[in-house]
């Protein structure tokens, strides 16, 4: 059997902020009822308000239906219904606000404590989209150093920007004048995914006049609610003056995207070479 992983909420605000509350059961409920794992009594708490569900290595979140809202990311969640959640991801309950995180390494309590706080303090202050970060790797690789151990530096972060940025469920390069986005995810079908996987593309996209390649190698199964999905994303970016072309699309998969191209205006391509030599 794999090491179980270790999942903790860590408080987010109040006096408590940075408080590493680790999950060691497969249902962890919270609410202000005497049953629940993690009790609070307010107004704004329901009896049995929420349930973090473990099943091996994934963790989802379900709403008991109590007439409080559960709120993850922002977005309030269906009256009972469950969505999986991932690292990072911000949990309001009523007057509580936690960040859900993992850590496979065992770390003694002030360890953990340390960590807990530099998890947080990770989301202050604006975070640089993947665009950005390779755009600065390019033009820090172009600059003069001093010293030949930053050019160095510079040399190796522009290789390793090359290569892509990691975000999410998405490795984001640049390859001469287009940004090609690889899909990780095997499976697009949950709407929880996509909402997630939507936000990141929006997150990391938002410049003007882009060629976007999207690489679908990856993905094995799709949802027609994912294949509306990057036709929007289409509409989105030629809002901003860019265009987007689809890659490495399996044979199965083909029908749903096909029937959208010429009602979002975008081309697919099954060879990322043609792909990325072809006027789009």
């Amino acid at each position: 059997m794999g090491v179980r992983m270790k999942f903790y909420l860590i408080v987010a605000k109040g006096k408590y902020r940075g408080m590493p509350i680790p999950i060691e059961v497969d249902l962890f409920v919270i609410g202000s009822g005497t049953i629940c794992q993690l009790r609070a009594v307010h107004p704004e708490l329901g009896a049995q308000h929420c349930a973090l569900v473990m099943r091996g290595r994934k963790v989802f979140l379900r709403d008991l239906n109590s007439g409080h809202p559960t709120i993850l990311n922002g977005e309030v969640l269906p009256g009972s219904e469950e969505w999986p959640v991932h690292r990072g991801d911000q949990l309001s309950v009523g007057p509580l606000s936690f960040k859900i995180t993992f850590n496979e390494k065992q770390l003694s309590q002030r360890d953990l404590e340390e960590w807990a706080l530099k998890a947080l303090d990770e989301d202050m202050g604006p975070k640089k989209s993947a665009l950005q970060e390779i755009s600065d790797a390019f033009e820090d690789a172009e600059k003069e150093h001093d010293h030949a151990a930053d050019a160095a530096a510079a040399i190796i972060n522009k290789m390793q920007a090359q290569k892509g940025i990691v975000r999410g469920r998405l490795r984001i390069g640049r390859e001469g004048p287009v940004t090609v986005v690889r899909v990780n995810d095997i499976y697009l079908v949950e709407d929880a995914e996509l909402m997630h996987l939507k936000k990141e593309m929006h997150d990391n996209l938002d410049l003007p006049n882009l060629r976007v390649l999207i690489d679908l190698k990856n993905v094995r199964r799709m949802s027609t609610a994912a294949a509306k999905l990057f036709g929007e994303l289409s509409s989105w970016l030629k809002v901003r003056g860019s265009n987007m072309a689809i890659c490495r699309l399996r044979p199965e998969l083909s029908g749903m995207l096909s029937d959208l191209q010429t009602v979002f205006n975008f081309k697919i391509y099954q060879d990322k070479s043609l792909a990325m030599s072809a006027k789009w």
